[in-house]
């Protein structure tokens, strides 16, 4: 019934704009009364809880009212249209699993994990990563720590809102915030076996000689491996690439300037929806091609794992200025940044050239599968070296 914003209507003459009905509660509208497993309504008529459109118009006034909650809203007004038992089980079954709000889990300001427990998953957030967490918490670098908005298989990455730093009673100036006191990612290495595979990234690298990756323990590899993409941030954010701002590094923990807005990440480029052949394409493909140059030239490092989910597409806002592929990129225009610099090795590396090829063979079949011309891997190469 249009005129009915509660839904609760059952005969041909509705239900007067009752109160409506809940099928699961015991708790009578004002015209409609529940009697065991039947509703009596205002003219004698007798439904059961299996009536086809009562449930219907019961479940969607239980996600509208889910959903009045969950935005503070309060009471929904408005018509309300009918959603089936399928439909319904179906939405909330998904909407458990996702336990999300805009890329932050639902549950709570730093309780993505456990936070009461020693050990949690992948031995993420645990007594000293929180430790870690609240000692930057004290030192203004962060406000708050918010809950997983990524997770692979080495480490989670937090969103946390950045803090304003703290009071110097000497200069009289506030120090040690994020920049502007934009949001901050919290980047947490799993203390898992997974990184016993990585010794190759570590050994060749001239700036651990006489540090064997294999003689660490497993403790000591996950920090180490933390302090690497640590170093190889500075260098590339040094040398105009874009990329997170490098802010801190204890232990397991990093911290970086975060690439999004209001909690939600910047989306990798295979996520986005440009249209194949497009001159955006040719235009993102050219970035990366600079980026990869610049890496290679100024930082003096190779990514070594460069591929489709390790570059997101963000407005030119969210990096320095100096560090646009494009000088004349607006703070608008969207442009491709470079994440994920754990595995990055310096040019010295014995396989640095090979991981090169493989890096500019990898993001170079991925936009030739966006329908645009690319250049060959020879190609590619000869550019980012002459």
């Amino acid at each position: 019934d249009a005129d009915d914003p509660s839904g609760g209507g059952g005969g041909s003459g509705g239900n007067g704009g009752g109160a409506g009905f809940r099928l699961n509660s015991s708790a009578p509208s004002k015209t409609w009364t529940r009697v065991g497993d039947v509703l009596l309504g205002p003219d004698g008529e007798v439904r059961t809880k299996h009536d086809p459109r009562l449930k219907s118009l019961s479940n969607a006034e239980r996600l509208l009212a889910r959903a009045a909650d969950d935005d503070g809203l309060g009471k929904v007004g408005g018509f309300v249209s009918g959603i089936g038992d399928r439909a319904y089980n179906k939405l909330r079954q998904t909407q458990k699993k996702r336990g999300v709000e805009k890329g932050v889990a639902k549950h709570g300001t730093g309780r993505a994990e456990n936070m009461e427990g020693d050990r949690t998953r992948g031995g993420a957030m645990d007594q000293g990563v929180r430790l870690v967490v609240a000692r930057a918490i004290n030192s203004g670098l962060i406000d708050c720590c918010n809950g997983a908005v990524k997770e692979g298989k080495e480490a989670i990455v937090y969103h946390a809102e950045g803090g304003r730093g703290t009071h110097d009673d000497e200069t009289g100036e506030r120090v040690g915030g994020s920049p502007d006191g934009a949001d901050v990612a919290v980047k947490v290495f799993k203390r898992i076996q997974e990184f016993r595979g990585r010794g190759g990234y570590v050994d060749g690298d001239p700036r651990y000689r006489g540090r064997k990756f294999r003689d660490v323990d497993r403790r000591g590899q996950v920090e180490l491996w933390a302090e690497k993409e640590y170093r190889n941030l500075i260098r590339a954010h040094r040398a105009r690439v874009p990329v997170p701002a490098p802010l801190l590094c204890r232990e397991n923990v990093l911290f970086m300037s975060f690439l999004g807005e209001d909690g939600w990440p910047s989306p990798q480029i295979r996520e986005v929806g440009i249209k194949k052949g497009s001159e955006r394409w040719g235009a993102l493909y050219c970035q990366v091609l600079i980026s990869v140059r610049r890496l290679r030239k100024r930082a003096r490092l190779v990514h070594g794992d460069l591929s489709e989910y390790n570059v997101l597409l963000c407005p030119a806002s969210y990096v320095d200025r100096a560090n646009r592929p494009d000088p004349d990129l607006e703070d608008d225009d969207l442009m491709a940044a470079v994440i994920d610099f754990g595995q990055a090795v310096d040019v010295k590396h014995p396989e640095a050239e090979e991981l090169l090829r493989r890096d500019l063979g990898m993001i170079g079949a991925f936009f030739r599968r966006q329908g645009i011309k690319v250049l060959s891997d020879e190609e590619a190469v000869e550019f980012v070296e002459r």
